[in-house]
């Protein structure tokens, strides 16, 4: 080995009774390229009090000092704890003394007539002790983070097993025992006795999970329930996979399993809740169209009905008032009548067309775009495959609403000139597509406002399909116009004619 660069600090402590023999080993440390930081000392509590109020890279010792010796020089570095290198150097040493100086902890052993050894050998201790302080440093974080990962699979309920080449040798650790409810137990009876703790309901699938895995397949991942010792029923997931064992020796099985109860648990729950949410939410949409069915019977039966007998009872006043501003008013109430009466009407449609009842949903659908394109002036292109079938009264409704949301979206902020409406059943379901050539808009943004509560529109449109199981999906692109795609179930359909 080559000497150190000329510029290697190193802080050396020797134990040497003689100045001169000091002065020697240090020379030659010098002039093996150290740049030495150096104490002597003598006595066993001269080196105690050295090793704790300073770092030393090595430590020279003479073989035998008035008093003290190499031996009582290394019991004192080994009571420190601390792994500094250790060199005997001495004048006379035999070869028994030698070994048994090294059997007891020193690295090697040098004789003061030839120190030209010493340099490399203090190089190459350092670079040892260098090497030992990293394992034991890996060592030590490899422990933390082992017992780390043991703390965390016990906190969030995971196990795992292991199954290794060749012989197929199981191993689980502590945690999945804990997972099953039962004391570790050998690993010859470890497979029987998690066995006889799965469900009978769910052992025949879980076994072929393993037979497959086994058989080739790469991995799996399945459910199944746990009856523990103490009589509870706990959720389980496990996730298994092939993988090449680190030696090479072949192929082991891995499995990784965690309580999911909690989460089974939330997740009925929150089914359950959705399903009394949707339920609730159901009957509060269909009281509200039974509600916009009676405000427009009595929009068009009683105000219209009594905005009609005002109209004609000013029409018959007409010839009895001569050309004055007494008949110049008279006209004006009659026009102001005739208005009003056509918002009240207006309104009785959108809230209630009847077309849905009597003419059913293609019908309805038409009409209702026809007569909002006319008003905006803008193209319509209506296609529809449904004729006269219908539909439960509820998917009608909904499939209504959807598109005049739709279409009073584009004429109110599209600034669009044609619109498409397309409608028909596929199988099961039932499909609108509504697309304009507007403007478009920042879907995302959209959202955002959505979520912040400050738009409604698009949360209405998308909860009104989730209630009956649909969905709304938009696409929208700046320039470019925008596209509404509903798809509902179509269930409960019935012919009519």
């Amino acid at each position: 080995m080559g000497e150190a660069p000329a510029t290697a600090p190193l802080a050396a402590l020797l134990v040497e009774d003689s100045e001169s023999d000091a002065l020697l080993v240090f020379r030659q440390l010098r002039r093996a390229g150290f740049d030495v930081r150096h104490a002597r000392v003598e006595t066993a509590e001269e080196l105690r009090a050295a090793l704790h109020q300073s770092r030393w890279d090595i430590v020279l010792s003479d073989c035998s000092l008035p008093g003290f010796d190499a031996r009582a020089a290394l019991e004192v570095l080994h009571s420190s704890g601390q792994d500094i290198p250790f060199i005997v150097i001495s004048g006379t040493i035999g070869d028994e003394t030698a070994i048994e100086l090294m059997r007891t902890g020193a690295h090697d052993y040098l004789m003061k007539g030839n120190l030209t050894r010493l340099g490399p050998a203090v190089q190459r201790e350092i670079g040892e002790a260098r090497m030992r302080a990293e394992r034991r440093h890996t060592l030590a974080a490899l422990r933390d983070s082992e017992a780390s990962l043991r703390e965390a699979q016990r906190i969030a309920g995971l196990g795992q097993w292991r199954i290794d080449p060749p012989g197929g040798r199981l191993w689980c650790s502590d945690t999945l025992y804990a997972l099953f409810g039962l004391e570790r137990v050998d690993e010859q009876h470890a497979r029987h006795a998690l066995l006889t703790r799965i469900h009978p309901d769910d052992l025949c699938a879980m076994r072929q999970a393993h037979r497959e895995l086994q058989a080739g397949a790469e991995r799996f991942d399945i459910e199944y329930r746990i009856l523990r010792t103490d009589g509870s029923l706990r959720h389980v997931r496990e996730c298994a996979a092939r993988a090449t064992a680190e030696d090479g020796s072949g192929t082991r099985l891995i499995g990784t399993l965690y309580d999911i109860t909690a989460q089974k648990a939330a997740g009925e729950a929150l089914q359950t809740a959705n399903a009394r949410l949707r339920r609730l939410s159901g009957r509060i949409l269909d009281a509200q169209e039974a509600e916009r069915r009676e405000v427009a019977r009595e929009l068009h039966d009683q105000i219209g009905q009594a905005l009609t007998a005002v109209k004609l009872e000013l029409q018959g006043m007409a010839p009895s008032i001569g050309d004055d501003p007494a008949a110049r008013r008279l006209a004006s109430a009659i026009h102001i009548t005739e208005e009003a009466l056509a918002q009240v009407r207006g309104l009785s449609l959108n809230l209630r067309p009847p077309q849905l009842d009597y003419m059913g949903l293609e019908a309805s659908l038409r009409w209702h775009a026809e007569r909002q394109c006319e008003r905006a002036g803008l193209a319509l292109a209506f296609r529809s495959s449904l004729g006269s079938t219908r539909l439960d009264t509820r998917i009608e409704i909904v499939c209504f609403r959807l598109m005049q949301e739709a279409v009073t979206n584009i004429v109110r902020h599209a600034h669009a000139g044609r619109v498409g409406i397309e409608v028909g059943l596929h199988g099961d379901r039932l499909e609108l597509g509504v697309h304009d050539d507007g403007h478009g808009f920042d879907v995302d943004q959209a959202r955002r406002r959505m979520l912040e509560g400050r738009s409604v529109g698009l949360l209405g449109m998308e909860e009104r399909a989730a209630l009956i199981g649909g969905e709304v999906a938009i696409e929208s692109t700046a320039g470019r116009g925008t596209q509404v795609r509903v798809v509902l179930p179509a269930t409960g359909e019935s012919p009519q004619g």
